[in-house]
């Protein structure tokens, strides 16, 4: 028992040294006596920081002030009597550095909490020095000449090697900065469907609605007539219209056989491979059902009856004008991109994920380095925070951790080594206790309660997020896959490239009946009706990067390696690389955590 409580006071002393705050010994010991002492010291670290006159030294007085209920009825009950004279002396720290530097178990839930300026930080390290705390060997990040092959080189990419930790003081750029955020787009409670063929119908006539609006903003579909009209033609006529793809298929001449519809009818379309157009082949390659185009052409009325066609000389998709300009922030601050944690696998990689909160803190690194990781203002998780139950066949025997409540517990605790001035967003997945249909909801409070009161955002999928004026597009990528195997040459490695085509057709998941499901609610939430800025993908477990049309786009990787599940549908992962954006310039880097060999 004596053995467990030095061993607890030692982290209590370690966790008080990293956050500069002294404190005395009487009070030490009576923090000692608290139920789970390492939970509540957490606690008053955290209070503390917000009360105006708190000096960085732990006193009785600054108990009674901070917001906790449990503690400050603790305070009044065993020391309402004690008087502590010795609130200005300074805890004498453990000379023996091998003690200091015990590891923390891993139960222990640590939350680095930092003093609230820069001064304040130097001061700690400049404390540390003093108490000639040495520091240990960890790792050290390193620049590879390997580049991301993007339309504009603009991301360098970065390996994490071993080597000794930084001494120099870390100071955050970003920690003098307030959060600047805004949710502009976010299912989350409004989401009602009762799954009958009036929702059904509903959704798609929202799809062509908005489609329809973003098609008839390009200049030249102004005069596009309705089928109907088309089809009361009687004579051979140039014509151009607008439509959602019912059906396609190729000729046994090579053609490429569309069916379109509007609200008014159907009308079947020819794209001939010998067109003068090459362009409209290659755009033809690409088209998928429920897809909508623009098509100009030769009208040619049917014979007795018969409906009459179109022949495609020209189409083309919604698409993002290659003029886009880019809203960009004022501020020198970075947004991280991460996705499918897959906390309580087997194989989520918690060593990966440690380096990752090490390079966070400023614990690895170069200068320069320690400068970008101080530049984070923001993550953004892009779904599969935690692994689930169920999800798939077979998935209990790919678990460590079998309860979705203790789970999310993991969550919070390995969350909580996140410096406390970046914010965090949680969008949910496929593998979040939510529906599987898509739009989901945010993750309910009776699973996330935890990680809101850590400030953790928790919002629906897809979302679209303002981050000091940087849009950012969330959405998880279940989708990806169809597209990927309906479109010939795509790659799940390269989901950049599918990435580009959701882009295009200005729809999250243009086909409708595949393996992704699609709730049927009365507004189509997947419609991409406002430019972003950044484009966030997941799901895939392989990090790709890139650029269209001035948007930069990401599609995250993962921290867990391959599962029998995900080999058998052909997926290698690329576990530990995550992106960093700079919101002022919108230039990425892609940071490998993982060690060179």
């Amino acid at each position: 028992m004596i053995a467990e409580n030095t061993e607890v006071k030692k982290i209590i002393v370690k966790k008080l040294v990293n956050s500069g705050i002294n404190i005395t010994p009487p009070l030490l010991d009576f923090i000692l006596t608290l139920d789970n002492p390492l939970n509540k010291i957490n606690l008053i670290i955290k209070d503390s920081s917000f009360i105006a006159s708190f000096k960085s030294h732990l006193t009785e007085n600054i108990l009674n002030k901070i917001s906790n209920e449990e503690i400050k009825k603790i305070v009044k009950r065993k020391l309402v009597k004690k008087e502590i004279n010795s609130s200005k002396e300074e805890l004498k720290i453990i000379d023996n550095y091998e003690e200091i530097q015990t590891p923390l178990p891993k139960v222990v839930s640590q939350k680095t909490i930092r003093s609230n300026s820069v001064k304040e930080t130097a001061i700690v390290s400049e404390r540390m020095n003093d108490y000639k705390i040495k520091p240990q060997s960890s790792p050290t990040l390193e620049y590879s000449n390997n580049s991301v092959n993007l339309e504009v080189n603009r991301t360098t990419k970065i390996k994490l090697i071993e080597g000794t930790k930084s001494t120099i003081a870390f100071n955050p750029m970003a920690k003098e900065y307030n959060s600047q955020f805004e949710i502009l787009k976010d299912p989350t409670g409004k989401l009602y469907t009762n799954g009958d063929y009036k929702d059904f119908y509903n959704l798609t006539f929202d799809k062509f609605n908005k489609l329809r609006n973003l098609m008839r903003k390009r200049t030249e579909v102004h005069n596009a007539d309705n089928i109907n009209n088309i089809l009361r033609l009687s004579n051979k006529v140039e014509v151009s219209i607008i439509g959602l793809v019912n059906d396609i298929r190729i000729t046994k001449n090579g053609f490429y056989l569309l069916t379109l519809e509007d609200l008014t009818g159907l009308i079947k379309v020819i794209i001939r491979k010998d067109t003068e157009n090459p362009d409209n082949v290659k755009i033809a390659e690409r088209t998928l059902n429920d897809q909508m185009v623009y098509i100009e052409g030769t009208y040619n009325p049917g014979d007795k009856g018969k409906p009459g066609i179109i022949y495609g000389n020209y189409i083309t998709k919604i698409d993002i004008p290659r003029d886009c300009e880019p809203n960009k922030s004022t501020d020198p601050l970075s947004i991280v991109l991460i996705s499918d944690t897959h906390i309580g696998s087997k194989e989520f990689d918690e060593k990966l994920w440690k380096r990752f909160i090490d390079f966070l803190n400023g614990k690895i690194g170069n200068k320069a380095q320690r400068e970008r990781a101080g530049r984070i203002k923001y993550i953004i998780i892009n779904g599969d925070l935690v692994d689930g139950i169920g999800v798939y066949p077979t998935q209990k025997s790919d678990l460590l951790i079998s309860n979705i409540y203790k789970q999310f517990n993991k969550a919070v605790e390995l969350l909580s080594g996140i410096p406390e001035y970046i914010k965090i967003f949680y969008s949910s997945g496929n593998h979040e206790p939510v529906r599987n249909a898509i739009p989901r909801p945010a993750v309910p409070k009776k699973y996330s309660e935890e990680l809101i009161n850590l400030g953790v955002t928790c919002i629906g999928n897809p979302s679209l997020v303002k981050t000091h004026n940087v849009n950012t597009l969330v959405f998880h990528g279940d989708s990806i896959l169809d597209v990927n195997m309906l479109i010939p040459g795509m790659e799940n490695s390269k989901s950049v490239e599918t990435m580009k085509e959701l882009l295009k057709c200005r729809h999250l998941a243009p086909v409708y009946g595949k393996k992704t499901q699609i709730a049927p609610t009365n507004k189509d939430w997947l419609v991409i009706d406002k430019i972003p800025d950044i484009f966030h993908t997941g799901h895939i477990h392989i990090n790709d990067m890139g650029t269209y049309n001035n948007i930069i786009l990401v599609n995250s990787g993962c921290f867990q390696s391959q599962t029998d599940f995900m080999n058998s549908l052909g997926i290698h992962p690329t576990p530990g690389i995550i992106s960093i954006i700079d919101l002022d310039s919108l230039k990425g880097t892609q940071l490998d955590l993982k060690i060179r060999l």
